[in-house]
């Protein structure tokens, strides 16, 4: 998921530091749970920021270890393309999820509550 300026923006839209405490947050991801965008932006304290959520992801550096894979569209959709999807796709598998074309069949159980995001999130 290589960062593109062109296509995914400035790096810091939302001030400094908000990269990182999007992949802080998605580095405490436990194996089997998933989140979307939106909850993460609502963990933040940034809600209604799940595009600027997506854009920090965007720019992980390669081989970081945060676990961005956890992190699907609302619904449990799988909003990648391509490479990215397939490689998305392969790694939810790989950690016991049923992913049937771009969703997760497995979301709704395995959707993480953040704290203060409610019940299965905001």
């Amino acid at each position: 998921m290589p960062y593109d300026r062109e296509r995914h923006g400035p790096r810091r839209l939302v001030g400094p530091g908000f990269h990182g405490r999007v992949h802080g947050l998605v580095h405490t991801l436990p194996v089997g749970a998933l989140t979307t965008y939106g909850d993460l932006a609502a963990a933040l304290g940034a809600k209604g920021l799940a595009r600027h959520v997506g854009f920090a992801l965007a720019a992980l550096p390669p081989g970081t270890g945060v676990p961005w894979w956890r992190v699907v569209a609302a619904g449990g959709r799988i909003s990648l393309t391509g490479a990215a999807a397939r490689e998305q796709g392969r790694r939810l598998r790989a950690e016991g999820h049923v992913v049937r074309g771009d969703r997760v069949a497995t979301f709704a159980t395995c959707r993480y509550p953040w704290p203060g995001t409610g019940p299965g999130g905001p």
